[in-house]
């Protein structure tokens, strides 16, 4: 629904992200745009992207919101480069990530798009060591506190990545849909493989319906044979409880599954 550039605000003497919303764009759509200025704009959290700059150009109809521009790699970037993950690198990322999701799901927020490419790395052009977590993108996101239905009926978020409940429209979705997105991409991350590998590309109802039925193989199948016996089971039993189909069996909330990951992280 929207583009996002690269622009210079010569007044403030900074580069910022432009995020334009797209000429014709359903009026639902539109109104997905104006939430996440919105939401965004409402945020106070160092691992969440700070919007500077909100509004409209009525003339030509478009909308438009300015974010701080950031410097770094998503996680989809790093995997699509080849690059590998050190256990302990990930348990950080990851450990800003829940802080994220904490603060959002504490407001009623639900992001549902929890994704490899959503989840960004920056880089401090000063300091090499202060490499902050920003969560991106709440293009989808949903207000828990609104029980109306979701308008068209639509499936909202990445088949990759989405939990059994958000695989049909209007299905009972609350916070633990984000903590499941993010343990399918903890997989993904630290395996260099798809849980469901053999579907991605195929037609999305495939990957839908593999998310409410089939069970994805152990993490550890994919880790390195030299990986000792305990680092994987606490690497299985992590995914294990992020990805339960039932979300009653899944971590509490982002919290709950931080403190795993700090677990995890002692066997890193």
């Amino acid at each position: 629904m929207g583009k996002v550039f690269k622009a210079f605000d010569p007044f403030m003497n900074r580069y910022v992200a432009l995020k334009v919303m797209k000429h014709d764009v359903p009026e639902g759509e539109q109104r997905r745009f104006r939430l996440e200025a919105r939401l965004l704009g409402s945020f106070t959290h160092p691992n969440l992207v700070s919007v500077l700059d909100v509004g409209t150009m009525k003339e030509r109809g478009l909308y438009w919101f300015a974010m701080e521009f950031l410097e770094g790699t998503d996680i989809r970037g790093a995997m699509d480069r080849g690059r590998s993950v050190p256990l302990h690198v990930l348990c950080e990322i990851f450990r800003q990530t829940l802080d994220a999701l904490q603060y959002i799901h504490l407001r009623g927020i639900a992001h549902r798009d929890i994704k490899p490419a959503n989840i960004y790395v920056c880089r401090d052009p000063h300091d090499p060591q202060l490499r902050p977590v920003k969560v991106l993108d709440f293009g989808v996101a949903r207000d828990l506190k609104d029980e109306a239905p979701e308008e068209g009926g639509w499936i909202l978020g990445d088949p990759r990545y989405m939990p059994p409940e958000q695989t049909k429209p209007n299905l009972d979705l609350d916070h633990r849909a984000d903590l499941y997105a993010l343990g399918m991409t903890f997989y993904e991350a630290i395996t260099g493989h798809h849980p469901f590998e053999d579907l991605v590309g195929q037609h999305p109802k495939l990957l839908l319906k593999a998310q409410r039925e089939r069970e994805p193989l152990p993490p550890s199948t994919l880790l390195g044979s030299d990986t000792p016996q305990q680092t994987a089971d606490i690497v299985d039993a992590f995914f294990a409880q992020a990805c339960a189909k039932n979300k009653e069996h899944r971590f509490h909330d982002a919290r709950a599954m931080q403190h795993a990951m700090t677990v995890l992280l002692q066997y890193a």
